[in-house]
């Protein structure tokens, strides 16, 4: 086989080469198709949060909101650094995710259980800290449970602390002080008792007020 022949051959395996100045390196990267994304599976079923109670009562534990946000800090960024630290205990909350079937036919899905986890976006005025909880969880796996909707038919998830993640207690949301908040939620909804296919949920976000003594 000639040189140019080898040449050749090499050049058409050849996707993209860089020279890095100031290095002796050719990084070559060969040509590969890219993989197809994964969708997400399409379920008809609609996410909404139902608040109990709109209005709530700022307790900074005797500081100031901006105390109170410094000493949120504190404890969250020692938390993130693998510091040992004790967060606050976590809010009192009193809503439910709301999973409603918007179809003409009857849907099964699993909720509850370690594979369903429902994470929220907390907005406010005066700013807000989340922060991991350092709590240990039994390594028992939890299944989640089959509820069948029939149509135009909901099922409630009461939630009363203002936490999420992991079996709802492995992160926690602060707003630290008074003013107006918005809330939304995720929900991973499972299609299994092994939480295999999940597909996730979106809410509008909901509006809460948060006041002073």
């Amino acid at each position: 086989m000639s040189a140019s022949t080898i040449v050749s051959a090499w050049i058409a395996t050849i996707a993209v080469a860089a020279f890095t100045p100031g290095q002796n390196t050719l990084t070559a990267t060969a040509a590969s198709p890219a993989p197809p994304a994964e969708k997400a599976p399409m379920i008809p079923v609609r996410l909404a949060i139902v608040l109990q109670k709109k209005e709530y009562v700022f307790q900074g534990g005797g500081r100031s909101p901006a105390e109170y946000r410094r000493h949120l800090e504190t404890i969250a960024d020692k938390l993130r650094r693998g510091e040992e630290a004790t967060p606050p205990p976590p809010l009192d909350i009193d809503l439910a995710l709301r999973l409603t079937n918007t179809s003409n036919a009857p849907v099964t899905i699993y909720i509850s259980g370690d594979p369903n986890i429902y994470t929220f976006t907390l907005r406010g005025d005066a700013g807000v800290v989340v922060m991991n909880n350092p709590v240990a969880f039994t390594t028992d796996f939890r299944p989640p449970k089959p509820v069948r909707l029939e149509p135009g038919k909901s099922v409630d998830i009461p939630v009363k602390k203002l936490a999420d993640g992991t079996r709802g207690f492995s992160r926690l949301l602060f707003w630290t002080g008074p003013g107006t908040y918005t809330l939304a939620a995720e929900y991973k909804v499972a299609f299994d008792e092994t939480g295999g296919a999940a597909a996730t949920l979106k809410s509008e976000p909901v509006t809460i007020t948060i006041r002073e003594k």
